[in-house]
C-alpha cells in the first residue's frame, strides 16, 4: 500500500506534444465570446466607416434646385437638404438664409428669427439678416428682440460697411417701436443717425420726421393692445411693461398703471425710467406721500436725469425751501433746457426769494417756447404745402423753412434748427 511520500516520488507524466492546459468548459465559452465580439467590433467599425463616407460623400441638391423647391412649396424636402449643408458646414451662410426663408414659408417667424441670427458676421449677408431677423421677431411680438437686432444693424462698423438702403429700413423699424412705447428719448438719436448718414435730398423729410412726434402721438387704447401683445410673447420686455404702464395711466385705469410700475421697479431697481415715470404719475394725481417716499429711494443714475432735479424742486417747493427749489429747477434746465415747465417753476421760487428780474426773465422765456409750440403746427403744415407745389414753391418753401428754424431755435431744439436753416443755404 502506497503512502502519500509514494506518490510523491513517483516521475511526473507529460504528453508527448507537450503540457496541455486544462480548462473548465466555461472559460473555454468565455474565450469564444470575446473573439466573437473582437470580430464584431470590426465589422461595426467598417460598416460605420462605410455609413460615414457615404453620407459625406452623397450628393446634395444645389441652390437652384433648392430654389425651386421652396417656390414650388416642396418645404420638407428643401429644408431636409438645407439641414444637411449646414450639418457639414455649419457657416455655409447661403444655406442658412434659405432655411430661414423655408421656415418664414412655414410661418415659424421664431425660428426663422434664431437662424438669421447665426449668419456669420462678416458675412456681405449679415446686415439684410439682422434686418429681415427683426423683422422676424416682430411678427412674433418679440419686440425686445427686434430692437436688439435692428440696433445691431445700423451699428457704426468701417469693417463692414451696410448699404445705404439697409441702415434706412432698420431706422424706420425701430421707429415704430419707439412710436408705440413712447420713447422718443431713444427715438431722436436714431433719426440723426439716419440724416447723418443720408443725401442731402432727404433731409427735409428726417427734418419733419424728427418734428412730427412733437405735434402727434400713438393713441393710448392703440399703444396698450399692441404692448400687452408684446408682453405676452416676453414677459421680460420691461420697456414694454414701463410704457403700458403709461398708456393706462394716461387712460384712467390707475389701479392697473399702479401695479405695473411697482411691478417694473421690482423687477428693475435701477431703471431710472421706470422710477421717474412712476413719480410722474404720483405728482400728478396728488398722492404726495408716497410721490415723497419713493423719490428719497433714487436709482444710481437718477442724477443723470433732468426730471429728478425738477421732482426734488417740487419736494422742496412743498417744504418750503424755495432756495433749494431754485437750485434744483436750474439744474434739470442745465441737464435739458428745452423743457418750458422748469423756467417756469424757477420763476416761482425766485419771486419767492425776492428776484423779481430773474423771475420775469424765465417767465418770458416760458411764454417764448410756449408760444413757439402753439405755432409750429402751422409751419408744419406750411411746409408741406410749400413742397408740394414744385418749383413753383421754392420761395415759399424758403420762407416756412427759416420759421421752422426760428420756432425750434426758440424752443431749444438746436440741432433741427441747424439742419432747417442749411437747407436755406444749399443750393
Amino acid at each position: 500500500m502506497s503512502t502519500i511520500a509514494d506518490v510523491a516520488d513517483l516521475p511526473q507524466l507529460t504528453h508527448p506534444l507537450g503540457a496541455v492546459e486544462i480548462t473548465s468548459p466555461q472559460r473555454r465559452k468565455g474565450l469564444l465570446g470575446w473573439k466573437l465580439s473582437g470580430v464584431l467590433l470590426i465589422v461595426g467599425l467598417v460598416a460605420f466607416n462605410v455609413w460615414w463616407y457615404w453620407r459625406e460623400s452623397r450628393p446634395i441638391a444645389n441652390d437652384v434646385t433648392i430654389a425651386r423647391w421652396i417656390r414650388d412649396e416642396r418645404l420638407t424636402e428643401a429644408e431636409d437638404a438645407l439641414r444637411e449643408r449646414l450639418r457639414r458646414s455649419r457657416w455655409d451662410n447661403q444655406a442658412r438664409v434659405m432655411l430661414a426663408r423655408v421656415l418664414a414659408a412655414r410661418n415659424d417667424s421664431l425660428a426663422c428669427a434664431r437662424e438669421l441670427h447665426e449668419v456669420a458676421f462678416w458675412s456681405p449677408e449679415k446686415a439684410e439678416a439682422r434686418l429681415r431677423e427683426g423683422q422676424a421677431y416682430i411678427k412674433v411680438d418679440r419686440a425686445r428682440d427686434a430692437e436688439q437686432a435692428w440696433l445691431a444693424t445700423i451699428e457704426n462698423d468701417p469693417l463692414h460697411p451696410i448699404p445705404l438702403n439697409i441702415h434706412h429700413d432698420a431706422c424706420q423699424e425701430l421707429l415704430k417701436i419707439y412710436a408705440i412705447e413712447d420713447r422718443w428719448e431713444d427715438a431722436y438719436p436714431i433719426i440723426w443717425k439716419s440724416y447723418d448718414r443720408s443725401p442731402v435730398v432727404d433731409h427735409p423729410v428726417l427734418l419733419s420726421m424728427r418734428l412730427r412726434p412733437e405735434l402727434e402721438r400713438v393713441s393710448h387704447k392703440e399703444s396698450a393692445a399692441i404692448l400687452k401683445r408684446y408682453l405676452a410673447a416676453d414677459p421680460e420686455d420691461r420697456q414694454a411693461l414701463r410704457a403700458l404702464a403709461r398708456a393706462e395711466a394716461a387712460m384712467g385705469q390707475h389701479a392697473e398703471a399702479t401695479l405695473h410700475f411697482q411691478a417694473c421697479l421690482k423687477k428693475w431697481p435701477k431703471d431710472v425710467r421706470a422710477w421717474r415715470d412712476y413719480l410722474a404719475i404720483l405728482l400728478e394725481r396728488g398722492e404726495l406721500d408716497t410721490f415723497l417716499a419713493l423719490l428719497k429711494q433714487p436709482p444710481e443714475d437718477a442724477d443723470s436725469e433732468p426730471e429728478t432735479w425738477m421732482y426734488r424742486g417740487v419736494a422742496s417747493e412743498k417744504s418750503g425751501d424755495w432756495q433749494a427749489a431754485a437750485q434744483n429747477f436750474r439744474k434739470a434746465i442745465e441737464l435739458n433746457p428745452a423743457v418750458p415747465k422748469y423756467y417756469y417753476r424757477l420763476s416761482v421760487a425766485e419771486l419767492r426769494l425776492g428776484l423779481p428780474e430773474a423771475a420775469a426773465a424765465h417767465r418770458q422765456r416760458t411764454k417764448e417756447m410756449n408760444d413757439a409750440r402753439a405755432h409750429l403746427p402751422g409751419a408744419y403744415s406750411a411746409f408741406f404745402v410749400a413742397k408740394a407745389k414744385g418749383k413753383a414753391g421754392l420761395e415759399e418753401l424758403d420762407v416756412v423753412r427759416k420759421r421752422l428754424a426760428s420756432l425750434c431755435e426758440t424752443l431749444g431744439w438746436m440741432r433741427v434748427a441747424q439742419g432747417w436753416n442749411r437747407l436755406v443755404l444749399s443750393p
